[in-house]
């Protein structure tokens, strides 16, 4: 054979073998099945990813659950499952993830490195939130949750929003309930615009997955009077309703600043009525006095 037609023969061969290992590789890939699919293939945000200060996409808690996962190679067959570590990954097809429709492929620790299995996932985005249930404290009070500035205004200081339930809308339709402490990436700020605020009655918003939703809050000053507070702890409580009821009954007397406070009713006397009107405010019946 001559040197030339030798070469182009080679040529040809080697050709062959690449085509060859590259379908090999992709009919691979393409016998890695799903078995059983995850048992959650739509992914939401605050929940299940966020995105970080970038802008880019995280994952809360370093990967998505894949939890239900089924995966079948050369007759191999093998469940998700979590011991020290689990034994099957997830990345983005593309190498980002994004909102809206992702490709997903699922690497099994049990199966060679260079394959996989894909199916598409969605990753939902937040489209509003509203506050349910306020957090526990709203009464906010001087030098213990908040400092008076140079100007008589409000500086604040970190606000526990502790108890604080929302109602979270998805792009999708779907609403999931969320509350603090159990969803840690629910924040707080004030109003837009706004650094400052006057002692008194205002408005914060919760925010979560760049959305937000009002709720108020009193900021009271060491000589705030709070209408319901009897004891005068800054706090309006059953502890409230049963000194009401025992001046009602005469077991105990209230001073005079006392027994405004207890007329939450506002009706000139202090009876039984306020009492049960503090109670029904703090089991949330009633918001306001």
């Amino acid at each position: 054979m001559k040197k030339s037609a030798f070469k182009s023969a080679l040529s040809l061969a080697l050709a062959f073998l690449l085509a060859f290992s590259v379908m090999g590789v992709a009919a691979v890939a393409a016998n890695v099945t799903i078995v059983k699919m995850p048992a959650q293939t739509s992914y939401y945000q605050g929940i299940d990813w966020t995105y970080n200060k970038a802008g880019k996409i995280a994952l809360v808690g370093g990967d998505f659950d894949i939890s239900g996962t089924v995966l079948s190679y050369n007759s191999k067959t093998v469940e998700y499952a979590v011991n020290k570590w689990p034994n099957m990954y997830t990345k983005a097809d593309s190498g980002t993830w994004t909102a809206g429709n992702n490709t997903m492929r699922i690497y099994c620790d049990n199966f060679p490195s260079s394959v996989y299995a894909t199916l598409t996932v969605k990753l939902v985005e937040v489209e509003s939130v509203s506050v349910v249930t306020p957090p526990k404290k709203t009464n906010l009070i001087e030098d213990e949750d908040w400092v008076m500035g140079a100007l008589g205004d409000v500086e604040f200081t970190e606000f526990d929003l502790t108890g604080i339930k929302l109602k979270v809308k998805y792009t999708d339709g779907t609403t999931k309930s969320i509350s603090y402490p159990d969803n840690q990436l629910i924040g707080w700020s004030v109003a837009q615009g706004v650094d400052s605020a006057e002692p008194g009655e205002a408005t914060l918003y919760a925010t979560f997955g760049g959305k937000r939703a009002p709720f108020t809050v009193n900021f009271l000053t060491k000589d705030t009077k709070l209408l319901g507070d009897v004891n005068g702890d800054y706090a309006i409580n059953s502890f409230d309703a049963l000194i009401i009821l025992q001046s009602s009954v005469g077991k105990v007397t209230l001073d005079s600043t006392q027994t405004t406070q207890a007329d939450v009713t506002k009706d000139g006397k202090v009876n039984s009525t306020d009492a049960l009107t503090v109670l029904q405010y703090v089991v949330g019946k009633i918001t306001s006095f």
